[in-house]
């Protein structure tokens, strides 16, 4: 009886998927940045407060164990393509000297849902190469409106084509920007770009956010009669913590609270969007991070995300640098008010797409990600097809890995029961040695499979400048420090 029961559950899912199939569903995806696993009400956060985010999951689905990326980029990376970044030329972030970015060979999302007719817009922070060649319309974007780099800027114009009439704000000239040569205070410095041109420089990066929403909010207007993707990637709440004036001193939480709560005023303006364009039923819809909350608070401001109850922060391998806030809803087509704790990531967005969209994609990159629609569904005994997670940091080196319940870190040779330990406080290694041998070995055979199948990246040379000061930097700052304790 319990087996014809099976039966019909994932014979009536099959049909759902084909009927969802049919009907080319519309998609959304929002993802901030450096927002933290606990930063949400629906997750638990006591302080601020997210009623659409919230709302969103009371009629959808929270994911518990979700995942993106150490940082940035690579989490960028690995959601365009569903490769691990390494597979594709992104490493750690794509630095503001850099010259390349992603591979150009990369089949992205907005490339792969083309086959089917589909319309797709970029609103905001792009963070995979911001030169001409590894721009957002270069990868497949029929339109974008947002920062190439980084929200909180750092000067560099790149020599970017600019819109006719240009005209530098502040006190920067048009010689400035073609000198390229990072004038301007770190943080206040952003390039605004439309499509393939520059429309401000430096712009005001409070009003980003809101500006993010109305065009999010007009290209679903002017898209309601044919598929679509919109891709809207928030700059926020990344330092320099900065917040539309509209905004500040509502949160309990401060500045950093203030910008979480901007951020679900505009996750409600594009469901209202939505509503009122009749799109509702029509459009699956996701919210997350791209990492977890920076250990590092504005330096003006002392309140900063929060990862609880994860063990980390951004840049670790430790849960909270990589394990993210994941909302998702579609009305009439997944349940309501539901958690799941299977094992996904943001590897799992372009194929769990493509499935949706009917297409069987083919790209020159090893896809590592799984339909993960079957999840979202939450029918009884539906398991991740994910069998693990890796995790690792700049460098082409899987430092980590964790199955459904255990995790198992290299860097110092433990094991963790994040079933029941999701703080990672307690090392069980010498409790489950054949878990530790598996987990080894999966390591050693992914490694492997990554050295030997990812595409060749030209060299960067600004890139590789920029790293070199960094560390530069570094051990001079190290010498100071060790100079300072007498050592």
């Amino acid at each position: 009886m319990h087996k014809k029961f099976r039966f019909l559950q994932l014979t009536f899912a099959l049909l759902l998927s084909l009927a969802v199939k049919a009907e080319q569903p519309n998609f959304i995806f929002i993802m901030t940045d450096d927002q933290g696993y606990g930063d949400l009400g629906c997750y638990g956060h006591p302080i601020i407060k997210t009623p659409n985010i919230d709302t969103m999951a009371a009629n959808g689905v929270i994911f518990m164990d979700f995942y993106a990326r150490h940082k940035c980029s690579p989490a960028r990376a690995g959601l365009m393509s569903g490769a691990f970044n390494f597979r594709v030329g992104v490493g750690s972030i794509v630095y503001p000297n850099s010259s390349t970015g992603m591979v150009k060979e990369t089949v992205t999302i907005p490339e792969m849902l083309k086959e089917k007719g589909y319309t797709s817009a970029l609103i905001g922070k792009w963070h995979l190469g911001h030169t001409p060649g590894y721009l957002p319309r270069d990868q497949g974007f029929d339109y974008y409106f947002g920062v190439p780099g980084t929200n909180h800027g750092d000067a560099k114009t790149h020599k970017l084509p600019v819109v006719e009439g240009f005209k530098p704000g502040g006190d920067f000239t048009i010689e400035d920007y073609w000198a390229d040569k990072g004038k301007g205070v770190h943080g206040r410095s952003t390039i605004l770009m439309r499509n393939d041109k520059v429309i401000e420089w430096p712009t005001d990066i409070t009003k980003l956010t809101q500006r993010y929403t109305y065009e999010s909010v007009k290209f679903i207007k002017e898209n309601k009669d044919k598929p679509f993707f919109l891709y809207i990637a928030h700059g926020t709440p990344h330092h320099p913590y900065t917040v539309d004036q509209s905004f500040r001193g509502k949160s309990k939480h401060g500045l950093y609270g203030d910008m979480i709560e901007e951020i679900d005023w505009s996750v409600g303006e594009v469901i209202k969007a939505l509503k009122e364009n009749g799109l509702e039923k029509k459009t699956i819809i996701a919210f997350t991070s791209d990492n977890g909350a920076d250990s590092k608070p504005n330096k003006e401001h002392k309140e900063q995300g929060s990862n609880l109850p994860l063990k980390g922060w951004k840049g670790n391998v430790e849960e909270g640098g990589s394990r993210v806030p994941f909302v998702v809803s579609w009305p009439g087509i997944l349940p309501k008010g539901k958690k799941t704790a299977e094992i996904a990531s943001l590897l799992d967005i372009f194929p769990t797409f493509a499935a949706l969209a009917g297409i069987e994609p083919k790209t020159p990159q090893k896809i590592d990600g799984k339909n993960i629609f079957p999840i979202m569904q939450c029918l009884p005994g539906v398991k991740s097809p994910n069998k693990y997670i890796y995790y690792a940091g700049n460098t082409a080196k899987i430092t980590a890995i964790r199955n459904h319940r255990f995790k198992y870190s290299s860097k110092n040779s433990a094991l963790y029961d994040l079933q029941s330990d999701i703080g990672e406080t307690t090392d069980v290694a010498s409790k489950y040695p054949e878990i530790v041998k598996e987990l080894i070995a999966a390591i050693a055979a992914f490694q492997k499979d990554l050295d030997e199948n990812s595409l060749k990246a030209p060299f960067d040379e600004g890139q590789a400048a920029y790293i070199k000061i960094k560390e530069s930097k570094g051990k001079s700052t190290k010498k100071k420090k060790d100079k300072k304790k007498g050592k």
